[in-house]
């Protein structure tokens, strides 16, 4: 029995751990802020799916602060997205 846990340990060696992903390049400081905000934010939000949690932490640290500002300022929010479709015309049927 003592050779098989020699043998299997040999054999995990082998395998490479997983590395997580890092697309923005965050420094160990900045991955453990995004980590607590993101805690923070899934406490705040429970009904969003983490994954939309991520991509507004991500867009509101990498997005410059005069474009949030001037996003927020000028309503820009609230008009649809550049990739929203138009709005359809509904059909309206004369007798």
């Amino acid at each position: 029995m003592a050779t098989d846990k020699c043998e299997n340990k040999c054999e995990c060696e082998s395998i490479p751990r997983h590395v997580p992903e890092n697309p923005f390049n965050y420094t160990n400081l900045e991955l453990a802020e995004r980590k607590k905000a993101l805690r923070d934010l899934e406490k705040d939000y429970p009904t969003l799916p983490y994954a939309w949690l991520e991509m507004a932490y991500d867009w509101h640290k990498q997005t410059p602060e005069e474009e949030v500002c001037k996003i927020i300022n000028e309503g820009l929010w609230e008009s649809p997205g550049k990739f929203s479709e138009p709005p359809r015309e509904k059909s309206v049927k004369k007798m």
